[in-house]
């Protein structure tokens, strides 16, 4: 008894000790992850009963140790009149999103994970599409993101967008040495992004008020632009959606695009180029 009392003495000293480390000493990579990353949710936007995609993002997730959420409500069927008057403008138009549409669903689900943020009082969440890959770097570089971002926009409505798929990047002209975020005039794609709660307060509103007439991405990219949301970009990007490579097919139904992977392939090398130069 008189042991485990001196056990225990002795790792609430070392606890404490810890505790005036950690605000002395500079912060380890493992003082990072653990500090920036244990509490971030990851919402992962999927189609519920697609198995084989549920199970390759699952294992990416489990590897990289994240709590994360399945939306699976918003699936096509779920989609019903009271859902399409509530959230989508019926405007009649050839491209409308009012109606039982895969377009529809997936803005539906994006929408169903930012009020997930809001419902579960969260400070902000990562939200991603489940054909998403991560680079060998996405855990240490997403925990110092949330450093840079805590430090630099606290309390702002902040959207911050990790993918290459768009090939859009940060013209090497603006990059600074030891930043990982920079500003941006509008939004990636949206298969990997963080949201904070302010920002999502300000899509929810938006919608409430509006409704969408368009795509996650695109109302991303409106509310920037009228200066609502702030969107900042990292460098390098953390991901890549597999349907914009071409090595896994889209679950929206496109054109046919024979010799995606090999054009995405030699399309990313200029793009890198094209950048570097800029």
């Amino acid at each position: 008894m008189k042991t485990q009392q001196i056990t225990k003495e002795k790792e609430v000293f070392y606890q404490k000790k810890a505790k005036i480390l950690f605000f002395f000493v500079p912060l380890s990579i493992i003082h990072l992850i653990w500090l920036f990353m244990a509490d971030t949710m990851v919402l992962v936007v999927h189609v519920r009963g697609q198995e084989e995609r549920r199970k390759f993002i699952q294992e990416q997730l489990d590897r990289q140790g994240l709590p994360f959420h399945f939306i699976l409500d918003g699936n096509i069927e779920d989609l019903t009149p009271e859902v399409l008057d509530r959230y989508f403008v019926h405007d009649g138009k050839p491209d409308t999103m009012y109606g039982p549409f895969p377009r529809t669903s997936c803005a539906y689900k994006h929408l169903l994970a930012t009020q997930y943020i809001l419902d579960h009082q969260l400070e902000g969440a990562l939200i991603i599409e489940d054909d998403l890959r991560f680079y060998p770097h996405f855990r240490l570089m997403f925990a110092k993101s949330m450093e840079e971002c805590a430090l630099r926009y606290a309390g702002q409505p902040v959207i911050i967008n990790y993918e290459e798929s768009s090939l859009l990047f940060v013209p090497r002209s603006r990059r600074v040495k030891g930043q990982l975020l920079y500003p941006a005039d509008r939004d990636r794609y949206a298969g990997c992004y963080y949201l904070s709660r302010q920002a999502a307060q300000v899509i929810m509103d938006y919608v409430t008020e509006h409704k969408s007439d368009t795509t996650s991405d695109c109302l991303h990219c409106r509310l920037i632009k009228c200066g609502q949301l702030l969107s900042l970009w990292s460098h390098p990007c953390l991901a890549c959606q597999c349907s914009a490579d071409g090595s896994m097919p889209t679950s929206i139904p496109t054109k046919p695009r024979p010799y995606k992977r090999l054009k995405w392939f030699y399309k990313r090398i200029y793009k890198h180029l094209l950048y570097y130069f800029r």
